[in-house]
């Protein structure tokens, strides 16, 4: 049957109909100026810079070609800013959709109601106390079980669980299904937090989901989530986004990780290496000890090669032989478990102290480039001054700014 001829008007391909769109839209509005605030800006490795514009009621996709050679590197804009560009609007055929191509940024305003309202709770949020470091409590050496609180469905989880069963296969964990974005994301995120509170069925929690935009991390910026957080008896880790994210959780959180994934490695321990540690403790223990029974027999023997004439000194000496055995036999375990103890107790002292396990929590050291002097102050450089930060992995090299 002919379609034509049935509906008595002509019928048009997508790509017909996309193209006549494309020719009226950039007709129309080739010379425009449109003020919002940006969201989930990304500079790309040619030098685009692809971001989002909005207002209260709508969004609309922006792309200035070349930012990089055409605008100064201060002026770099970032999720947040309100800002007015210049240019035209166009259709992207192959995806159906229209977008602004900036040709100039032609003002700057200050930060929008998003990230305004951000910076607004955090500084509340200080000023109560709720980001004080001497409130956040430790996370457990070796958790039974590991609360997650995040969406079943999305990267993170996966990612996640691979990490802690590959390191310690027979740990429990328990999922709190959540949605991670979305009007209803941040009263899920405070009953799961309040839930396994409640319960008491775990021993650490991992709230957090994947990288996004400000849009999409803005549960993770709700008062309610941060208090609950907060109120929490169970240490909690934020894991939110990509290691550049910071939401209001973090700062609440009694430990940040950069990742999901950051998050996993660091609430379990690695069961192989825990297994090596203490078949390690025990063959040295074994060892101490049998060079202790060595030496006592020793010395018993020498004794009963100068007395061997007073018999009555050789009975005595061999029934302590068999007392001393026996007492080494007998008290083998309680000296091994304090053994154990010590050490497990020195390695993590150690363990703590060492530099390495510092700069993997986020901190890092900063040293004057020429003399790798260490820097505690921001007095002691001046602008233009280069400096070395040393990471976890990897070390900046940086020109100072401005100090404050």
């Amino acid at each position: 049957m002919d379609i034509t001829s049935e509906w008595q008007f002509e019928v048009l391909t997508v790509s017909e109909i996309t193209s006549s769109i494309k020719q009226f839209i950039s007709g129309r509005f080739r010379n425009v100026c449109v003020e919002g605030e940006v969201s989930n800006a990304k500079l790309y490795p040619s030098g685009h810079l692809y971001f989002t514009l909005k207002d209260d009621a709508a969004m609309m996709k922006a792309v200035a070609f070349n930012y990089q050679a055409r605008f100064a590197e201060d002026a770099m804009i970032r999720d947040g800013d309100l800002i007015v560009c210049e240019g035209r609007i166009d259709v992207y055929e192959k995806r159906g959709e229209y977008q602004l191509i900036v040709n100039s940024i032609i003002a700057k305003g200050n930060q929008g109601v998003l990230y305004a309202k951000f910076l607004a709770l955090k500084e509340k949020l200080f000023r109560e106390g709720l980001f004080d470091e001497s409130k956040k409590k430790p996370l457990p050496f070796l958790p039974e079980t590991i609360g997650i609180i995040t969406s079943p469905a999305g990267a993170a989880i996966r990612d996640m669980l691979k990490v802690i069963y590959s390191k310690f296969p027979n740990a429990g964990v328990v999922v709190y299904p959540v949605k991670v974005q979305g009007d209803e994301a941040a009263s899920e995120i405070v009953e799961g937090i309040e839930y396994f509170n409640a319960t008491g069925e775990v021993d650490v929690i991992i709230a957090g989901r994947g990288g996004g935009s400000l849009e999409d991390l803005a549960p993770f910026n709700e008062e309610s989530v941060a208090r609950a957080i907060y109120a929490s008896e169970i240490p909690v880790v934020s894991a939110v986004g990509h290691e550049i994210d910071f939401t209001i959780a973090d700062f609440v959180a009694d430990v940040r990780a950069p990742t999901p994934t950051a998050a996993a490695n660091m609430v379990i321990q690695d069961k192989r290496e825990l297994l090596d540690l203490i078949e390690g403790m025990k063959d040295a223990l074994l060892k101490l000890i049998g060079e202790r029974i060595e030496r006592s027999r020793f010395l018993l023997y020498q004794g009963m090669a100068e007395l061997k004439e007073r018999k009555d000194f050789f009975t005595s000496s061999r029934m302590y032989l068999d007392e001393l055995s026996n007492n080494l036999v007998h008290g083998f375990l309680t000296y091994f478990r304090n053994r154990k103890i010590a050490i497990e107790s020195l390695a993590q002292r150690l363990k703590d102290l060492n530099p390495e396990s510092i700069l993997r929590r986020g901190y890092s050291i900063t040293m004057k480039s020429d003399t790798r002097n260490i820097v505690y102050s921001a007095d002691e450089v001046t602008s233009g001054e280069e400096l070395n930060i040393r990471l976890h992995k990897g070390e900046l090299d940086v020109t100072v700014a401005e100090k404050r």
